[in-house]
């Protein structure tokens, strides 16, 4: 079974974040392998591709675009963070990354569905598994390894990586709203969801 360590490397918004409104970039790294940085505004990285699976979070303030540089046994790669935000840099060499919002509703629990939804579900979750429907305006997600996406221009939103389980409640803002949470799963993770779906259809 593979285990799974969570590295948060996050700037403490008193002395920051607070006194720099919201011109603020978040990076969440999630890989196949061994990270190891600096601190928790660093840069560069150094990846040693493998098979746990690791998150590592990076903070940067001012609103300057940043450049954060990927070393490895495979070269050097530079990924841009030009704008304000979440980010999700998928290192996962053999693994496709598939991520969408979580709809918490105005009560902060998980929305009920009815069959007709399930089956809208069923039918973008293999359309998303083939990447054919992700797109920003429907808060999906399809993340090739290598690549880098702009998740949410919240940097306060939450990005959940696989092998981890989302939240079965959030508490919503005084305005009744829910925070922005975000699941991402690997590809094969994605097909089993599916499974289960239809599974749940048959019954």
């Amino acid at each position: 079974m593979k285990q799974t360590i969570i590295t948060a490397c996050t700037v403490a918004f008193l002395a920051t974040a607070c006194s720099s409104g919201s011109d603020v970039k978040r990076l969440v790294v999630m890989s196949s392998g061994k990270i190891q940085a600096a601190g928790k505004d660093a840069k560069e990285i150094t990846f040693e591709p493998g098979t746990q699976h690791n998150e590592m979070e990076f903070q940067y303030v001012g609103k300057d675009p940043v450049k954060f540089t990927v070393k490895s046994k495979d070269g050097d790669k530079t990924y841009d963070l030009t704008e304000n935000g979440a980010y999700v840099l998928n290192l996962k060499a053999a693994d496709t990354l598939i991520g969408s919002i979580v709809n918490y509703g105005n009560s902060g629990i998980p929305t009920s569905i009815t069959t007709e939804q399930l089956q809208h579900i069923v039918d973008s979750t293999q359309q998303l598994i083939m990447g054919l429907n992700a797109s920003d305006e429907a808060r999906t997600y399809f993340l090739v390894p290598n690549s880098i996406k702009k998740i949410s221009a919240n940097y306060n939103a939450r990005l959940i990586g696989p092998f981890n389980g989302i939240p079965n409640s959030v508490e919503v803002d005084k305005d009744g709203k829910a925070p922005e949470v975000y699941k991402f799963a690997t590809t094969k993770q994605k097909r089993e969801d599916l499974y289960k779906l239809v599974d749940r259809m048959n019954k």
